[in-house]
């Protein structure tokens, strides 16, 4: 048996039904219209401004404003752009999509191309611009899914709902340095069972979605049993959706009732 057969054995297994009725039932009572029209604007606005046939005709300032829309792009801009100009950002960012042969190097590409930030940060930047540009080409895989670094993230932890140790004894996938092919093939598989257990509903978002709640549900236990005063300033669920998927935490999502980004200590736990 192959690792990814494994994989796929576990988010099948008699174990997770129960799981994927919890995650099916606390869905359903989050109002997620909204947080998918503003998914779909994103996908709009980055193939408008990225589009080879209008990419001449796009300004700076469209794509700024494009780019913001992506999580790790807004907390990352800063730092590009008081060492590089955005003109150069967007050189690189239409030449990543005409490497289209191999993933892997598509994100290098961008990783050597911005060296004013972290590798793990650049593969988030590429990957979450591919996604949400192509979301149903490129399946989602930012740290938060899975850190190359910790082999830690909403993946890891869904396994661990099977009580089971997997093929290779651990919950955590075996090759920390495994490849963005191997990663998609189990966001995919993912994406299959959603659609045997009812949870395929959002369309190209729906693994998206699932994955940010997975998220949520990892972040409320570890600090509710490390710290419940810290517990007791984190969004609600649709917060925390809103945020990792790259878009406005609402204020009824916060205990102060304001807007807030999120702290980096929430991506280093």
């Amino acid at each position: 048996m192959s690792e990814f057969e494994d994989f796929m054995e576990r988010l099948q297994s008699p174990r997770m039904q129960e799981t994927w009725r919890g995650v099916q039932e606390n869905l359903d009572h989050i109002p997620l219209e909204e947080t998918l029209q503003e998914l779909n604007q994103t996908s709009r606005l980055l193939h408008h401004i990225a589009n080879p046939l209008s990419v001449a005709m796009t300004t700076d300032a469209e794509w700024e404003s494009a780019l913001r829309r992506l999580r790790s792009w807004r907390r990352a801009l800063p730092t590009i752009q008081s060492q590089m100009p955005l003109s150069q950002v967007k050189l690189y960012l239409v030449t990543l999509l005409e490497m289209d042969d191999d993933v892997d190097d598509q994100i290098r590409a961008l990783g050597m191309s911005l060296p004013m930030v972290a590798k793990e940060q650049a593969h988030d930047l590429a990957i979450e611009f591919l996604h949400f540009y192509a979301p149903r080409r490129y399946p989602l895989g930012p740290q938060w899914v899975y850190s190359w670094k910790t082999a830690t993230g909403a993946l890891p932890y869904l396994l661990e709902f099977t009580n089971e140790p997997g093929l290779n004894g651990h919950d955590r996938f075996h090759a920390y340095g495994a490849n963005y092919a191997e990663l998609f093939a189990r966001i995919k598989g993912l994406d299959s069972v959603l659609q045997d257990q009812g949870l395929h509903r959002w369309g190209v978002y729906s693994v998206d979605l699932v994955l940010a709640y997975i998220y949520a549900d990892y972040l409320y236990k570890m600090y509710f049993t490390t710290s419940k005063s810290i517990f007791s300033t984190i969004p609600t669920v649709l917060g925390v959706v809103s945020y990792l998927l790259g878009l406005p935490i609402p204020p009824e999502a916060v205990p102060t009732g304001q807007e807030v980004e999120a702290p980096d200590s929430w991506m280093q736990s």
